[in-house]
């Protein structure tokens, strides 16, 4: 009951800064609906991703507040929605054209394209959940390694910029060909799916029309570029 209470309580802050535009003052300058959304996603996916850096399942709690939270936000697409005509047959009356509502074209296609890419992604995390491989932290193996199974080789100094990222480490015989298979063919998946995500992105931006508002609070350099 503490838990439902607890979400429920969540879900009411996120429909109020929803309508409010983030502005809780309640004055009317929110920014728009569709900033909104995309901001309440992108902080959700900090919250979720933004300290999973390793190949593994993500805990069950956070892949439960994945999909619940992305389900409660993505269900303000279902009344975004266009008319178009169409034609109704009236019994023993000639037809006639009237105007119905559809889901937005644009929302119809890619939507369900970008809801299958995220699941994709899920599963090759959710393949992870035996390996050869592990994580070492701090002198500290993850979670994932089993006491005894490995002998770890001496760790070279890390010089790269991301150093803060755990470091992988495969047993001393290296790993096995199954293990490097597995890997090779979600390293593929996964670039496969950043290409179809790309390319939805390129197609959206393509199609959107840059309010006359926002060119002309450009610099003027900026301003000759755009046009």
């Amino acid at each position: 009951m503490i838990m439902y209470t607890a979400e429920l309580e969540m879900m009411k802050e996120r429909f109020s800064k929803l309508l409010l535009g983030e502005d809780m003052s309640g004055s009317g300058k929110g920014v728009s609906t569709a900033v909104t959304v995309s901001n309440a996603i992108t902080n959700l996916y900090v919250s979720v991703f933004g300290q999973h850096q390793r190949l593994e399942p993500l805990y069950s709690d956070k892949k439960r507040m994945w999909k619940r939270e992305m389900t409660c936000l993505l269900s303000v697409c279902n009344y975004i929605v266009e008319f178009v005509p169409a034609s109704q047959n009236l019994q023993n009356k000639p037809s006639m054209e009237m105007m119905i509502s559809r889901l937005r074209s644009d929302i119809d296609i890619n939507l369900p394209a970008l809801i299958k890419l995220d699941a994709l992604l899920i599963e090759i995390l959710d393949s992870f959940q035996e390996t050869e491989f592990w994580y070492d932290e701090q002198g500290s193996m993850s979670r994932n390694s089993r006491s005894g199974s490995f002998r770890g080789a001496p760790q070279p100094q890390r010089k790269e910029e991301k150093w803060w990222l755990p470091l992988p480490c495969v047993p001393a015989g290296g790993l096995s060909e199954t293990a490097k298979k597995h890997l090779r063919q979600k390293r593929d998946s996964a670039n496969q799916i950043h290409k179809a995500a790309m390319a939805i992105n390129s197609s959206i931006l393509s199609d959107m029309t840059i309010p006359h508002s926002y060119i002309s609070s450009l610099p003027k350099v900026l301003d000759f570029v755009v046009n």
